[in-house]
């Protein structure tokens, strides 16, 4: 019995998938921890004004770069998994794709700098922003053939080595030089490098083993220009649920309320990483499955749920404790009003982790045209929320990410019920967003005023409880076993 268990735990530990989640959850859970350290001196030397406006300058980056990348990424992924041998022939026609709609956005980016923004950006944050497309397009470029071949932890550790050279850049630059232009040339030369290392290596790795292979004259341009459409509205309309409404909070408030708003993107930057890495990881695996096994398929997603909802609310309960002592701590007394700000933020990132299983899902099923759609309807009932929630400041801003995450929520859960097999019931859906409900109002609305004693004792606690439940139910072990 015991040799049984053993065989049993040994072969999940010998998985694929647990190896490229364990890599990039262990690797980006440092790379998020490490870059709060810059964030700390970022926002003490900056202030909320400075430091809002280095954060909405990224924000405008990642916008653009959307255009850039076309919605290319999960079509290459899942053509890859499917297709390992034409890994280099899909990395030149998606590349050439990309030359083409990252001139586009560039051209864009200028349209609305010098059309739209008021006070348009000066000539050096303009270039700066145009390097910074092309780098993150390339890095994203390299990141889906690996990933196509599950080879993730390159990934992780360059992301790993390149932020630590950040922060240390952060901590050596004499505070007379410290001023938002320096530090964004320094930030994008080392994006820059992080993303022609990767190239490197793949080159190194995957093209130069691949084999000779007869090329699919049926796989070209016109393919993934089509099957990537999809995915390009999906990327705009999740935008303008998540950072167009950071630029709507810059031209409505102020900059230093960006500042706030981005604290609670920072500190929460682990936990959403942990949910994205493992949705990345597990994806490669799950497109297989909903071709061959839905029933199991629809096990492993409902696990999934199961796993998220309970750690999302251990983090959220554990922050909601040492919130006041975490932000006077890393930030000091200029950002204590930021404190409501992040436990609400907290609460939509469990949410937002739910919305990401469901697209999942969905991307599983090749069902990006009705992902698309669900993106477009969330990004046009969304907009005017943010809007009025804006003018309120990052708290306003807040609450109408849960407000709107809330409304959104109903039909999503409709569609993604219908996708699955009778495993995600009625029942389960009232118990799942019951728990969410009470959990999120007692740590919004309750005060945790107690002794620094008596929190560690009801950290401790609720901790053994969630692991205790984990390991009982064996769930981890049922999600990763192949």
């Amino acid at each position: 019995m015991l040799l049984k268990e053993y065989l049993m735990y040994k072969e999940l530990l010998d998985s694929r998938i647990l190896k490229n989640f364990s890599v990039l959850t262990g690797t980006n859970i440092l790379v998020q921890f490490i870059s709060i350290l810059s964030s700390i001196r970022l926002a003490r030397l900056l202030q909320p004004e400075g430091y809002g406006y280095f954060n909405l300058i990224l924000v405008l980056s990642g916008l653009f770069l959307i255009i850039a990348s076309y919605g290319l990424k999960q079509v290459i992924i899942r053509y890859v998994a499917r297709n390992k041998s034409e890994s280099k022939y899909v990395f030149h026609i998606s590349n050439q794709i990309r030359l083409v709609t990252t001139l586009i956005s560039i051209i864009c980016l200028f349209v609305y700098n010098f059309f739209l923004n008021e006070p348009s950006l000066p000539p050096l944050f303009l270039i700066l922003l145009f390097i910074n497309i092309f780098a993150q397009s390339l890095w994203e470029a390299v990141e889906c053939v690996a990933f196509g071949n599950e080879h993730m932890e390159p990934s992780g550790y360059l992301n790993l080595v390149f932020t630590s050279i950040w922060v240390l850049s952060v901590y050596l630059i004499p505070k007379d030089s410290f001023n938002v232009e320096f530090l964004l040339i320094a930030y994008i030369f080392i994006q820059s490098l992080r993303s022609l290392s990767y190239y490197f290596w793949l080159k190194e790795k995957i093209f130069a083993k691949n084999k000779p292979h007869q090329t699919n004259l049926d796989i070209g341009h016109k393919y993934f220009i089509k099957q990537s459409n999809y995915y390009f509205i999906l990327a705009v309309f999740t935008a303008i649920q998540t950072q167009v409404p950071i630029v709507l909070l810059s031209h409505n408030s102020s900059l230093d309320q960006v500042g706030v708003f981005n604290l609670g993107n920072r500190i929460l930057g682990p936990l959403q990483m942990v949910i994205l890495t493992a949705l990345t990881a597990l994806y490669p695996s799950f497109s297989r499955l909903a071709l061959t096994d839905k029933t199991l398929f629809t096990k492993r997603v409902k696990i999934l749920l199961n796993i998220l909802v309970i750690i999302g609310i251990w983090g959220c309960l554990c922050f909601t404790l040492f919130s006041k002592e975490v932000v006077l701590f890393l930030y000091g007394e200029e950002y204590l009003g930021s404190v409501k700000v992040i436990l609400i933020q907290c609460w939509f990132t469990l949410l937002f982790g739910i919305f990401c299983t469901i697209g999942t899902v969905l991307n599983s099923f090749d069902k990006q045209r009705l992902l698309a759609i669900l993106s477009m309807i969330y990004g046009i009932l969304c907009i005017p929320v943010f809007f009025i929630g804006s003018k309120y400041g990052a708290i306003g801003l807040a609450w109408a990410f849960v407000i709107a995450a809330c409304i959104n929520m109903t039909y999503h859960w409709v569609i993604f019920k219908k996708l699955l097999t009778s495993d995600i019931s009625l029942i389960y859906t009232l118990k799942l967003f019951s728990i969410l409900i009470l959990a999120s109002l007692f740590s919004l609305f309750i005060p945790f005023d107690f002794n620094i004693l008596i929190k560690l004792l009801i950290v401790i606690s609720i901790t053994f409880a969630t692991i205790f439940y984990l390991k009982s139910r064996e769930l981890p072990k049922l999600l990763l076993k192949e």
